[in-house]
């Protein structure tokens, strides 16, 4: 759960303490207050869920990659290494754009702490029934199904990286902006000084 929610529930709860037991207003107006400040709360508290760059994340990052990449020594089904190795070969790209320290990474953060451990359960998963000679209906359904699954996650490791991108674009535009800027005020400089001569 993402940390705004948990410090507006702190806030409400308190606000509803204060309110009803201690200075015993009415149940209804309790909560409609303790519902506004829930609300307000979490646009309030809203900064404590942008996240910086930080280089424990980035090793852990690079762990899961590398771990999810292993899965390709032991999987034989050739299309499902080929979307291992397109899920491990973006991931690997989107974490030496992460290593720059762009702003704005939350989005890929979150995205890397739900994919990439759901890609390895997937995978354990996977090479567990593929094991298994009698496989219930579920499982079969489960196994047969592994490349689309795996094409969702890909999609999904695509989507991070053109954000990045993106992001990466925006900030490129905005140096040559700034350059320019700059390069301006120094001819105007120049020239103002040039007529004073």
């Amino acid at each position: 759960m993402k940390k705004r929610y948990i410090y507006s529930a702190y806030l409400a709860s308190a606000f509803f303490i204060v309110l009803y037991l201690i200075l015993s207003f009415n149940i209804i107006i309790s909560i409609l207050i303790t519902a506004l400040v829930y609300v307000g709360g979490i646009f309030f508290f809203k900064d404590k869920d942008i996240r910086k760059y930080d280089p424990n994340a980035i090793m852990h990052y690079c762990y899961l990659i590398s771990k999810i990449d292993n899965y390709t020594n032991v999987i034989k089904d050739k299309g499902v290494t080929k979307d291992i190795k397109d899920i491990s070969t973006k991931s690997e790209k989107i974490v030496v754009m992460l290593e720059q320290k762009p702003d704005k990474i939350t989005q890929v953060y979150n995205g890397f702490d739900f994919y990439l451990p759901q890609t390895i359960k997937i995978l354990e998963e996977y090479v567990m029934l593929d094991k298994k000679d009698n496989k219930t209906d579920d499982e079969k359904k489960f196994y047969e199904s592994i490349n689309q699954t795996l094409d969702y996650i890909e999609n999904e490791i695509d989507k991070l990286l053109e954000n990045m991108n993106y992001t990466k674009m925006l900030d490129i535009n905005a140096s040559i902006e700034m350059f320019k800027k700059a390069n301006s005020d120094i001819k105007e400089e120049k020239e103002g000084s040039d007529q004073h001569a």
